[in-house]
């Protein structure tokens, strides 16, 4: 009984092997190194704002930001001030509306040419 340990390189004698045929990874890696090149900028920039910025009191505030979008995990509603509705309330505009008026419909006598067809039609 033979395994396939025993013949390591028989598949060279098979008639459809031509070459070893190697994988080039090359774009991947490119993606990867500009992806985690952009993740190292930003966490650096968030450092920098968050520490070393006159504005650190305001980065460092958790009721800053974008509240609307903050998830449940990173600012729980316990102990947050009131969200402000003002700029959700409806502001009305000049904008003039715009009615169309379709005429009557007034329901037209069928051709001739039907009219004997459902003669025929009915006699039949």
């Amino acid at each position: 009984m033979s395994s396939v340990l025993d013949e390591r390189e028989a598949y060279l004698n098979s008639p459809y092997f031509k070459k070893h045929e190697y994988g080039d990874f090359t774009p991947f890696y490119i993606a990867v190194t500009i992806c985690t090149i952009l993740g190292v900028f930003i966490f650096l920039i968030n450092i920098v704002l968050g520490c070393c910025s006159t504005h650190s009191r305001y980065w460092n505030d958790r009721h800053t930001g974008n509240r609307w979008i903050a998830s449940l995990w990173t600012a729980t509603p316990h102990k947050q001030p009131a969200l402000d509705y003002t700029e959700l309330q409806d502001i009305s505009t000049q904008t003039p509306q715009v009615v169309y008026h379709h005429p009557p419909h007034q329901p037209s006598a069928p051709p001739q040419q039907y009219l004997e067809l459902q003669k025929r039609e009915s006699d039949i």
